[in-house]
């Protein structure tokens, strides 16, 4: 789980959370249209491969890439099939409800896709974070013999 929890997939969530809450009602710009699309494509993969972590101990940078296969397909089916992005809405405001969430939106927008070009950087993060973690728990094990 180390390619999720770190700083700069971490920095990214809070900055969409930013973007969403604060930033778009303010300022509702182009800029801040793409912000939370351009955070959410760097930190969704690191995300799903975190997640997959739990059922996936090893090969964990075939992990980061199929974490990163899934988000991928996910964003380009959000923004080009209006019936997956309604369903989504319904999943997000039920999960949204018992936190005092409940209001979502999306905005399809077909130059979103252009920020798909964060999933390479994540997968290239990912792939840093999790090769450090093997060296530091390899260094751990030999110091443990």
């Amino acid at each position: 789980m180390t390619e999720f929890f770190a700083p700069l997939p971490l920095l990214a969530v809070g900055l969409m959370v930013l973007n969403d809450r604060v930033l778009k009602p303010r300022l509702h710009n182009a800029l801040t249209g793409k912000l939370s699309d351009v955070a959410g494509c760097f930190f969704l993969p690191l995300f799903v491969s975190a997640l997959l972590g739990f059922v996936w101990k090893r090969q964990p940078r075939a992990r980061v890439v199929v974490g990163a296969a899934i988000a991928a397909l996910f964003y380009i089916a959000q923004e080009l099939w209006k019936g997956f992005e309604e369903g989504l809405l319904v999943v997000l405001r039920l999960a949204g409800r018992p936190l005092g969430i409940e209001h979502f939106a999306l905005t399809s927008d077909v130059t979103d896709l252009w920020t798909l070009l964060m999933v390479p950087l994540a997968v290239a993060y990912g792939f840093r974070r999790v090769a450090s973690a093997t060296s530091l728990s390899g260094a751990r094990r030999g110091q443990d013999e």
